[in-house]
């Protein structure tokens, strides 16, 4: 499996709505924090799940929990 930072946007949505527990849990845990961080500064702009990820692994929302296989 491609790791999350790898995948395209419609390849990440299957991850979310699949049967990968893992992956779908930790890319969920990833959309809770953009959401927290979004109400936090009030942004207004919508993000797409690449971005979503992209941003978690580059800080944006906090330290990112760093997994190694996703």
């Amino acid at each position: 499996m491609k790791k999350l930072t790898e995948m395209t946007n419609r390849e990440l949505f299957s991850v979310l709505t699949g049967s990968d527990i893992i992956g779908q849990a930790y890319l969920q845990k990833i959309v809770r924090a953009y959401l927290r961080h979004a109400k936090a500064v009030n942004r207004v702009e919508e993000a797409d799940l690449q971005t979503m990820v992209r941003e978690y692994m580059d800080g944006v929302y906090g330290e990112p929990e760093l997994r190694e296989d996703l």
